[in-house]
């Protein structure tokens, strides 16, 4: 098991291997892009590029153009503004402007926290592909007893590790190979992060996983590897499971195939708290006039679901 500067160093020179994870999206994308030691991104790539939080002028222009998306959350959930404050300060100390992408992950926690509590200990929170690791922070500075754990393909991962790290520069990370480093990992109180290569998921069965969060990347996985992240969520040993999805409900892949979110193995047994198209993400906001943009079209609906995933075998929804 590896952790901080040596998961950093481990990541950084596998980030050129091919993920056996990794989709006909991915395969084509991860080749255009190199991450160096800094984190910083060399290249072009899907992710986008996060600006720096250096010019006054953005900083003003978002603040306004946010203000839609701030008052839907102030008037729908009731731990809003602590998790905006939560979303600023992994902002500031990431260095980056406070951007959509920040804010729609924002109003994923705070509906999440009305539905499920995050104090105290409990089992571990996951994130499967995270966005420059700013879910895995929100959820570090907003259940600070709870071990988070960051799943992700190995280019993707060390852009995580990176930032997880400047938003949370007390806690310590570690990279996780074997059943036995997880263990290893749950059990050291100085561990606060694990993190997990996604080729190397099937181990994180062995976690107690409370909550686990994916936005916007299940719409860009094979099917099979979306069955196998479902296996590590029903089978884990924690007793109840709680999964908050925000995918498109039909995105096509470059090899012809489509990643539909009805298609995703749900089941019968799931206790479904919300099922509805996402209303912060269906909405976007440019420079250009009208300045907030409905992405319209049937490819376009991003649907979010939470649910209380039923354990072990059940029957197909």
């Amino acid at each position: 098991m590896r952790t901080n500067n040596d998961a950093l160093a481990a990541l950084h020179a596998r980030q050129n291997r091919t993920d056996c994870a990794a989709s006909s999206y991915w395969s084509a994308a991860l080749d255009h892009f190199v991450v160096d030691r800094e984190g910083a991104l060399r290249g072009s790539t899907v992710l986008g590029l996060p600006a720096p939080a250096t010019d006054p002028v953005r900083i003003f222009a978002h603040r306004a153009l946010q203000l839609p998306f701030v008052a839907m959350g102030y008037a729908k959930y009731r731990h809003f503004r602590e998790c905006l404050d939560l979303g600023r300060t992994v902002a500031r100390r990431t260095n980056r402007l406070f951007t959509y992408d920040i804010l729609r992950q924002v109003l994923s926690l705070a509906l999440i926290r009305e539905h499920l509590s995050l104090d105290g200990d409990g089992p571990a929170a996951m994130v499967i592909g995270d966005g420059f690791g700013v879910m895995s922070s929100l959820l570090a500075l907003a259940a600070p007893s709870r071990k988070v754990i960051a799943v992700n393909l190995t280019k993707s991962l060390l852009l995580d590790v990176i930032n997880i790290r400047r938003a949370v520069p007390e806690k310590t990370v570690a990279l996780v190979e074997t059943a036995l480093d997880v263990r290893e990992a749950l059990g050291d109180p100085e561990i606060r992060f694990i993190a997990a290569q996604a080729d190397n998921a099937a181990i994180l069965v062995h976690a107690p996983i409370g909550l686990a969060i994916n936005i916007v990347s299940m719409q860009e996985m094979d099917a099979d590897v979306i069955a196998a992240y479902f296996a590590i969520l029903r089978g884990n040993p924690a007793a109840e499971t709680v999964f908050y999805c925000a995918n498109k409900l039909v995105k096509p892949l470059p090899d012809g195939t489509e990643a539909r979110f009805a298609d995703y193995p749900w089941h019968a047994g799931d206790a479904v708290w919300v099922d509805a198209v996402c209303p912060w993400a269906q909405w976007t906001y440019s420079r250009q006039p009208p300045f907030w943009h409905y992405r319209r079209g049937a490819g376009r609906v991003i649907w979010h679901r939470l649910a209380r995933l039923a354990k072990g075998s059940a029957s197909p929804a």
